[in-house]
């Protein structure tokens, strides 16, 4: 197990990043969760995507390897699929709340460029177990599994996320090798801020284990916001 240090706290704001597109490398689990829709509190304007009051939530564990223009690891739960209002149309994507990187960097980058709620963590990854433990007081033990060979696949997503009188797109695109993978939490504790997590069931048989992944990260996308009805 690999632990990898934190970054010096004085400056995460400030550390130098670069310009987008980001064009990573790496590795990561991602697990689907069945999550209650009636009981999030997203930004105004926002609304999940439902069947039957309820969402498709999914945690990832990422890892950023060379040559990546930054290395570092990443925890994400994003609860579920929103559509927004935006610059006449209306725009549909996956909402971040919760992310945690041990990049200063990153942190500075993804805060800047996408509007991403990045807060530094410690992050120690095995080949079958995680264990983070965040600046704002969360901890968690993950169980990572992969099975079964891993095929290629093109794909792209993105996020969309709350930035006062803006929604930021952020897009990515690129290739992975993709295997059925599982992120099993152990423990958790000091998650209780999270949208949609302390009731969200796991989905077993639906999580996948990219082995490798080029993605580019584009460069954001700002539109101005519309007043909610």
């Amino acid at each position: 197990m690999t632990d990898r240090p934190a970054p010096p706290p004085s400056s995460p704001a400030s550390a130098a990043y670069p310009p987008a597109p980001w064009h990573t490398h790496g590795r990561a689990w991602a697990q689907p969760f069945l999550v209650d829709a009636r009981a999030l509190d997203l930004p105004p304007g926002f609304r999940p995507v439902t069947i039957a009051d309820r969402a498709i939530g999914v945690l990832a564990l990422i890892e950023y390897v060379a040559p990546s223009p930054l290395t570092y690891a990443e925890l994400t739960w994003m609860p579920c699929t929103v559509t927004a209002r935006a610059a006449g149309r209306t725009v549909r994507g996956t909402f971040v709340d919760t992310m945690y990187v041990d990049s200063a960097a990153s942190l500075a980058g993804g805060r800047a460029l996408w509007a991403l709620p990045k807060v530094l963590a410690r992050f120690a990854i095995g080949a079958r177990e995680a264990t983070i433990d965040t600046d704002d007081g969360a901890h968690l033990v993950l169980e990572l599994g992969a099975r079964g060979p891993a095929l290629p696949l093109r794909g792209a997503g993105g996020t969309v996320q709350d930035a006062g009188p803006e929604l930021v797109r952020f897009r990515g695109a690129g290739s992975a090798r993709v295997a059925p993978g599982s992120l099993r939490v152990r423990e958790a504790r000091g998650t209780e801020s999270w949208r949609g997590f302390a009731t969200a069931r796991r989905l077993p048989g639906l999580g996948v284990a990219l082995t490798s992944f080029e993605v580019a990260m584009l460069a954001p996308q700002r539109l101005p916001r519309e007043a909610p009805p």
